[in-house]
This record gives C-alpha cells, structure tokens and sequence, in this order.
C-alpha cells in the first residue's frame, strides 16, 4: 500500500520506565521500521492506547478516532478475593468497562488473556487480538567474566541461588510459597523488584501482607531495583530462575531468563505454558510439595541434562521478538481500518 497507517501511541507519562512504558517504548521502536506505519500527535488514523487499568480512568469515554486498546491482563478480576476493589475502584471498573465498548480492537499479550477478556469483559472474540511480548534485546548479549564478578559484589549474591523477578509483592506472584520452598531447600533465594522494599505500615494493606510475610526470612536477599544490563548478568549467575505465580498475562522475566540462558523453572498455569519450552520443569503452583520437587530436580540435574534445559529454553525464546509483536500489531491496526 502506497499510503502510510497514521499512529498516534498514547504512553501516560506516569508509565515511563514501568513495565508498560517498556512496551510501548520497544513496541514503537519496532513500528517504526515498519514501511506501512508513520507516527503522527495530529489527525491520525488510529489511536492506541498501549496502557489500561482497571480501577483508574485511563481510557477516555469518548472517542472521536479509531481507538485500540492494549490490556496485558485482568489479574485483580480473575484472583479477585487476592485484590479488594473498594467502592471507588469498583466505580471506576466499572467506568472503565463502559470505555471499552467503544474500542475498535482490544489487543493483549496471550491467548490466555483474551480467554479471560471474553469472559470476564464480555467482549466479542472477533475483537481481541494476541500479540505476544519479548523482550529488551539486552538479555541476549553475553556478560565477560569480570563483570560477573562486579555484579556479584554489587548485589551481594551468594554462590548458588534461586532467582525471581518481582516488581512488587502482588498476591498473584506467590511469593511465600517460594520461600518457604527454598527455605526448606537450603538455598538462597534473591527476590529482584524495587517494589519489594517498600515501607509497610499499619494497618497492613491487603495486597502487602505476602510482602510482610516473606521479609521474616533470613535467607532471602532483596536487590530491589536492578536495571536491565545488571539483571543480565544476574539471570546468567543464577544456579535456577523460578515463576512461581498463581496467574500472569504474560511473564515477562520468565523469557528474559530464558533469553539470557538461565535454567528455569515455572508454574504451569494462565500464560506462562504459552512462553516455556517443551519438556521444561513445571508444577503446579497451588501444590508446595510439587513446587519444591521440582525446583530440587533443577538443583540436582546433571551438567548436561541442565545444558538441554538452557539450550531448548533458548531456542524456545527466539520464538518471540519486537519486530513479530509490531508485525502482529499492524495487522490489527489494519482489521480496524479495513484495509
């Protein structure tokens, strides 16, 4: 086609340098390269909303121009007894809901999520589209063994580890449950997420009661914030990186390890059996004794049955890339527009 699609990516400024201002920095990136697209802040052709909450209004109510919407997940609905709406959040769901009726195009990371999407927002099929994430292609580049050592003095990490990577103690990552997993295992554990050094304070919310309950541990260590090329380095020093979640839209660190070549581990529930390789160590997370079975299968593998692992993993991690997720995303652009 000789006329370019005219894209305006709508990023609030408060999602810069979250994980949702990471998509749109890296889904743009990729648009970009894309002949069909050009960006434009005046007249374009389609808005897309590359960020939806569901207990705030960030989806105006009216819309003037095609709109497509991106909702990486619906974790507060599906573990709604973990997440406690209160009044005004269940005003604003509700808000948010009538804003999505007139959306043109719902766009979310996982088949799973457009199953809960269909379900749980009784949006037609029709209009929900999967376009899978990946990751900051800085996972992919080898880390020299001085700087191993660096990163290993920096964090303080110990010489054998479980890693997981947690921007905060949500309910839905069942980090508890980890703990008490690795506790009983004898191994360290490193919990990466700034969100996990927040202060607590009385009376406890609901959502940071997990958090209060894994500080009690002595074996755990808490980096907090640790930008990518650092945590590069800290997915390849780790002896196992664990997904212990009770539900994600997507998993995101879950690839990132597997980019980086780290031997994981994961809950084979919601999204993340769309993401790991065939043949690799899951369980079910609501099982403790499963969970810890298999993390101890991990830690005892052989050297080359531990190499399989890392080499399907990689394999399996090529699988996703920024340039399919804009190919994928231009494609919707284009349903909408009936092009």
């Amino acid at each position: 086609m000789d006329k370019k699609i005219k894209i305006y990516l709508d990023t609030p400024i408060s999602s810069t340098g979250r994980g949702v201002g990471y998509y749109a920095q890296f889904l743009g990136e990729a648009l970009s390269k894309l002949p069909e697209v050009e960006f434009a802040n005046e007249n374009p052709d389609i808005i897309h909303y590359p960020y939806f909450d569901l207990f705030y209004p960030t989806l105006p109510l009216i819309k003037k121009t095609p709109s497509v919407v991106t909702i990486h997940d619906l974790t507060p609905l599906v573990l709604s007894r973990r997440y406690p709406k209160g009044i005004k959040g269940s005003i604003n769901l509700l808000r948010q809901y009538l804003a999505l009726r007139s959306v043109k195009a719902i766009i979310t990371d996982s088949q799973n999520s457009k199953s809960d999407i269909v379900r749980l927002l009784q949006f037609s099929p029709k209009k929900v589209f999967v376009t899978p994430l990946a990751v900051d292609p800085v996972y992919s580049k080898s880390v020299l063994s001085p700087d191993h050592k660096k990163i290993k003095a920096t964090y303080k990490l110990p010489e054998r580890f479980v890693l997981c990577v947690s921007a905060g103690p949500n309910p839905n990552k069942n980090l508890p449950a980890l703990a008490r997993v690795t506790q009983r295992l004898d191994i360290p554990l490193v919990l990466v997420g700034k969100g996990l050094l927040q202060d607590i304070k009385e009376p406890v919310h609901p959502e940071l009661k997990d958090l209060l309950e894994i500080r009690k541990y002595s074996h755990i260590v808490f980096p907090g914030f640790v930008p990518s090329k650092d945590l590069n380095a800290i997915y390849r020093l780790a002896t196992v990186y664990c997904q212990p979640s009770l539900y994600e839209g997507f998993g995101l660190p879950l690839l990132e390890a597997m980019t980086a070549g780290c031997l994981i581990t994961s809950s084979n529930t919601s999204s993340l059996p769309e993401i790991y390789h065939s043949g690799a160590l899951a369980f079910n997370p609501n099982d403790e004794a499963e969970m810890e079975a298999v993390i101890g299968k991990a830690l005892s593998l052989s050297p080359s049955e531990r190499a399989g692992q890392i080499k399907s993993g990689l394999k399996r991690s090529r699988d996703f890339s920024w340039d399919n997720t804009a190919k994928a995303t231009l494609k919707v652009y284009k349903e909408v527009l009936c092009l």
